[in-house]
């Protein structure tokens, strides 16, 4: 009898173990773009994925240190640069064309990245049998690799790391209106002035349908057909036929937009458990009577690339302060240095920003920061330099829980009023109500981004989220057509009428 319960046993977990691998999907993960913070955004989720017991196949730029089960890593170093503790403070200048140049540069290296299409593990992955159940990509600067969704006839779900990018509105049929919704890549909030928002517009159309295409679109196609044949439809039409977008925005931070059912907001997915902090650092915050301030500009601006002068401005408005200030400095000195000013190569941040005592925090900006501390309810003094840090900090400064320094004008005064703000006791009350509102939702982010890839793997795709104006050119949907032919038939009403009275009066007179 015993034996018999151990083969029913042994027969029943073998087949636990069949059923558990027969539901894992097939998952080809594929993120070109070389910035580390963009990554950040994404390895949380491809990690629980197979987790979760799901088989992941990941292209990128940052293969695993240690091998992970069910995690397979394909290698693409040395497609363009990686960004990682690389850009000098010294490399943004004031330019009114500022963001024409940046969506310049996003194009250049997304070319670089396209090279890749020719290593020979991506080749090799082409020629391959391998099926995949649903692919995600990076929707950011260059579409070249949307090729393997028509190679591998899989559905695909797009990811963003950060807020839209102005050419994925329109395909993803999400209602762009420049009256409150301000192009990323500009300086502005949700209310503008009158000239705002007609800079505003002027950019939306420039990015969206003229520069995407003449950057983006016609370069990626040129590299695809050069590297995997003349056969593959345009990029464009590829990428409106992506199921979903996972963006990781959330209204609470963000604000709100009026997003259709394939656009699903996953702000915070990266957020792990906070982890013990090294010793000196705990011992340095934990002993702060009147708490710390935390200093960083992420993981690629260089916060030792600032002058002299600007350092000496940041040290003479911290020496004033009661509180201690843990600042990510990549040196190994500096000079001058106050004793309430703590400095290290690299920190854990998360970790830094989620222990109670941190009052404050220093930042360019850049969105997943804003986040971390957003989601930690610490008050921010923002220091944009590029990119959506502007659009990020002025959402911030919107809610009331930050104050926006000018980066070409750094100032021990301006620095510290910006301080005197963020620590006002009212300051902090509403950066911890913005808080609780930004983690009060029906599921966490990690499992929305989990069940909606899954959703679209076990439906094999996911149509009847997406609306039908993707399809529509855009004559059709800015209702061009419609407008040329009612103005059309208002003119002819006008001139018959103008005939007739014309002709009423040549009688009567």
């Amino acid at each position: 009898m015993r034996v018999w319960n151990g083969i029913s046993f042994l027969i029943l977990f073998s087949l636990t173990l069949s059923h558990q691998t027969s539901n894992g999907y097939k998952i080809l993960g594929v993120f070109p773009h070389g910035g580390k913070s963009h990554f950040m955004v994404f390895v949380p989720i491809l990690r629980e994925l197979a987790r979760r017991g799901h088989e992941v196949t990941v292209i990128s730029h940052f293969p695993e240190k240690n091998p992970l089960p069910n995690y397979t890593d394909i290698s693409i170093i040395g497609a363009g640069k990686i960004g990682l503790n690389n850009m000098q403070t010294s490399m943004f200048v004031p330019s009114k064309i500022q963001n024409i140049k940046e969506h310049i540069l996003l194009s250049e290296k997304g070319m670089q990245n396209c090279e890749a299409l020719n290593y020979p593990q991506i080749q090799d992955l082409i020629k391959s049998n391998k099926t995949f159940d649903v692919i995600l990509q990076e929707h950011f600067n260059i579409d070249c690799f949307l090729a393997l969704n028509y190679i591998f006839k899989a559905p695909s779900i797009g990811l963003s790391s950060s807020t839209i990018m102005p050419w994925n509105f329109d395909r993803f049929g999400i209602p762009n209106n420049p009256s409150y919704m301000p192009v990323n890549l500009l300086y502005y909030r949700d209310e503008m002035t009158f000239y705002e928002r007609v800079v505003n517009t002027v950019n939306h159309f420039l990015h969206a349908y003229v520069m995407a295409d003449y950057l983006l679109t016609r370069p990626a196609d040129v590299a695809v057909r050069k590297y995997l044949g003349e056969n593959i439809p345009s990029v464009a039409d590829l990428a409106k036929n992506t199921s979903l977008f996972l963006i990781n925005t959330h209204y609470t931070l963000n604000r709100a937009r009026a997003y259709p059912p394939n656009v699903i907001e996953i702000s915070g997915v990266h957020l792990g458990k906070p982890k013990p902090l090294p010793s000196d650092i705990q011992k340095f915050i934990s002993e702060s009577e009147h708490g710390v301030i935390y200093f960083s500009f992420g993981s690629m601006l260089l916060g030792s690339s600032l002058t002299d002068q600007v350092k000496q401005a940041f040290m003479d408005a911290f020496k004033e302060l009661p509180q201690r200030v843990l600042w990510k400095y990549e040196n190994e000195t500096l000079p001058g240095k106050p004793d309430n000013v703590m400095i290290r190569k690299w920190m854990p941040q998360f970790d830094i920003l989620s222990h109670p005592n941190v009052v404050g925090f220093i930042s360019h900006c850049g969105l997943l920061g804003t986040i971390e501390a957003f989601h930690n309810g610490v008050p921010i003094i923002t220091v944009p330099f590029f990119g959506d840090q502007f659009v990020n900090a002025k959402a911030l400064e919107s809610h009331g829980t930050a104050a926006i320094l000018d980066h070409w004008n750094l100032k021990t005064d301006s620095i510290s009023k910006a301080l005197e703000l963020i620590l006002q006791p009212s300051v902090l009350e509403k950066a911890k109500r913005q808080a609780r509102l930004f983690r009060d939702r029906l599921m966490p982010p990690m499992d929305t981004a989990i069940w909606w890839i899954e959703y679209v793997a076990r439906n094999g795709g996911a149509d009847e989220t997406r609306p039908a104006v993707v399809k529509m050119p855009f004559y059709q949907s800015a209702l061009l057509d419609v407008g040329l032919f009612i103005l059309a038939v208002i003119s002819i009403m006008v001139y018959i009428n103008y005939k007739l009275l014309k002709l009423i009066l040549n009688k009567l007179f």
